[in-house]
């Protein structure tokens, strides 16, 4: 009984070769999927602040223009939406003042300018989806004449 000898210029991978090769390629591939999914997640995220972050700007200039636009001098309110991100919001006056009182020489007498200078205090609420933020500022305003 003679044994044969494989021969040994053999062209081709052995089974576990192959099935090494095999896992270790789910394995690169699957840890490539999850890197992508994340950085995917993490880039969506920082997409939404910054729509977000970059809204709360144009908001501010919106309602210090309509409190400045007006002549009120009670409470104001109002609401919108600025790329997406909705906000409401209301004022309340705080104090009411005037120039300081100037005397007039032709006269003689202290002179004592209307009230025309207004303090708000604002309270602010943007939300956009599920991230809700509140602001809290003071804001001036005047009569035109």
């Amino acid at each position: 009984m003679s044994m044969r000898k494989l021969p040994t210029n053999s062209k081709g991978f052995t089974l576990i070769e192959v099935l090494v090769a095999g896992v270790i390629l789910i394995i690169t591939v699957s840890a490539m999927t999850l890197v992508y999914r994340t950085a995917s997640i993490s880039s969506l995220t920082a997409s939404k602040n910054v729509n977000f972050s970059g809204s709360v700007g144009l908001i501010l200039n919106t309602i210090k223009s309509e409190i400045r636009g007006t002549n009120a001098s009670t409470a104001l309110e109002g609401s919108g939406e600025i790329g997406g991100v909705n906000y409401t919001w209301s004022s309340t006056l705080i104090s009411k003042k005037g120039p300081p009182a100037r005397f007039e020489p032709d006269s003689g007498k202290w002179v004592v300018p209307p009230e025309k200078f207004f303090l708000w205090q604002v309270e602010l609420t943007i939300s956009s989806e599920a991230k809700e933020k509140h602001y809290s500022f003071k804001e001036i305003s005047w009569l035109a004449k």
